[in-house]
């Protein structure tokens, strides 16, 4: 099922953000409707709140690219959310990692079975659209849960956020305002809630690294198959050493039928004066590639108006919370790609929100269940994105990124571990 059948199934629902909410029940705004946002509604529809969801696009194409799940994401993915349909996702299991430098040298075969023996709840890859697919009709559907699904207000760009805890609410563009209990951030890196909750001071700068991405149809391309076949486990291929890119990155999505490229190169551009995302030169891009062999320059030779993307992320910031409103996601902690963590931290927000506000929580809770999230995820979500600056592997510890700090982080015992003790 495509977005937009999901949507035009939801459009039959007539539910009104207005009116009045049951006993036990939250009235949640979560603005943004990207993966954490449609996940955060997801898991809060199971705790029968009554959720509005306001989303600044109109959904009308469907664009993305692949990305990492790690078991501390799939793991609250399976325990939150087990309505999930893992075969529409098509997600490939990642099981090894493959090295070469651009020469065609092979550098190393990185086996991570250890880690699917110590977290069997899985990692995978897997394409973005069809994850924000198959995470939207939980949250939607009104045949998915018995609860109540989320309503949604696309094309509905946030203006205004009143952070008043005795009723927050938001405005947008169009001058509606709509009142709540709780109000949740989940915009993304250009976040609007959190620039009207901590000032337009924390904006994520530039880094002068950037991304060239693109994706490979093997049906298209069979010159290509070796990308995927031409290994024992499946998983990414990496390729090292260029002069001109730091590192080109390919794994299979969509049950292996495409690879999924990002490559990594210094961008030396005035990264302010040019948008984050937006096709690349193709004088440029074919340069980038000129010391890699034959073989390699075939991955580039295929891409169909590639893109180079930014690297940008997040300072630490002073708050994550203010009155009944909090952030969440990208919008709080936006890290480099570098450990793929980056939404697994925001699935973790996710679970730690949907935990301290279960069905029964009163609106006058609101408030210090937000002080708790903020104790329990700030430390988590900035140590995190520390290490994805630091770099994949701390140079100490080679193993660290299969730990069970990273990797075995269960947020939903760790919240309920916390109030028991409240």
């Amino acid at each position: 099922m495509s977005i937009q059948a999901v949507l035009k199934d939801h459009e039959t629902q007539t539910a009104s953000v207005a009116g009045e909410t049951s006993p036990g029940q939250l009235n949640i705004a979560i603005v943004g409707a990207g993966l954490v946002g449609l996940a955060t509604a997801a898991m809060l529809r199971k705790e029968g709140h009554r959720i509005t969801i306001f989303e600044s696009s109109s959904f009308h194409a469907e664009i993305g690219a692949g990305i990492f799940l790690p078991p501390n994401g799939v793991g609250v993915l399976k325990e939150r959310l087990p309505e999930l349909n893992w075969d529409a996702m098509q997600a490939v299991d990642f099981r090894s990692l493959e090295s070469f430098n651009v020469t065609g040298t092979h550098l190393n075969t990185d086996d991570v079975s250890e880690a699917w023996t110590l977290y069997p709840q899985g990692w995978f890859m897997i394409h973005r659209v069809d994850l924000h697919k198959e995470v939207m009709r939980v949250a939607l559907d009104p045949g998915a849960l018995a609860n109540p699904p989320a309503v949604i207000r696309l094309s509905a760009p946030i203006e205004a956020v009143n952070f008043d805890p005795e009723r927050p609410s938001v405005t947008t563009v169009s001058g509606e305002e709509f009142k709540f209990d709780l109000v949740l951030g989940t915009d993304g890196i250009k976040s609007t809630v959190r620039r009207l909750m901590v000032g337009a001071e924390y904006e994520p700068p530039a880094t002068q690294f950037g991304f060239y991405r693109w994706m490979v149809d093997l049906k298209a391309h069979p010159e290509l198959l070796w990308l995927r076949d031409e290994r024992k486990t499946s998983g990414p291929t990496s390729i090292f050493g260029g002069a001109k890119v730091m590192g080109m990155f390919a794994y299979p999505i969509r049950g292996g039928n495409l690879i999924n490229i990002s490559v990594a190169y210094h961008d030396n551009r005035d990264q302010d004066a040019v948008d984050w995302n937006e096709e690349t030169q193709p004088e440029a891009f074919t340069q980038a590639f000129e010391d890699f062999n034959d073989k390699f320059k075939g991955i580039v030779a295929v891409a169909e108006k590639p893109r180079t993307w930014q690297l940008r992320k997040l300072p630490k910031l002073p708050t994550w919370i203010k009155g009944n409103v909090a952030i969440l996601g990208d919008a709080a902690h936006a890290m480099f790609p570098t450990y793929g963590q980056g939404f697994a931290i925001g699935l973790e927000d996710a679970a730690t929100v949907a935990t301290l506000f279960p069905k029964g929580t009163e609106a006058s809770e609101v408030t210090s269940r937000l002080k708790t999230f903020e104790e329990i995820r700030k430390p988590r979500g900035e140590r995190v994105s520390q290490m994805s600056t630091d770099g994949m592997r701390p140079p100490d510890n080679e193993s660290f990124w299969i730990k069970p700090e990273l990797l075995g982080y269960d947020p939903v015992a760790i919240t309920q571990a916390v109030l028991k003790k409240a």
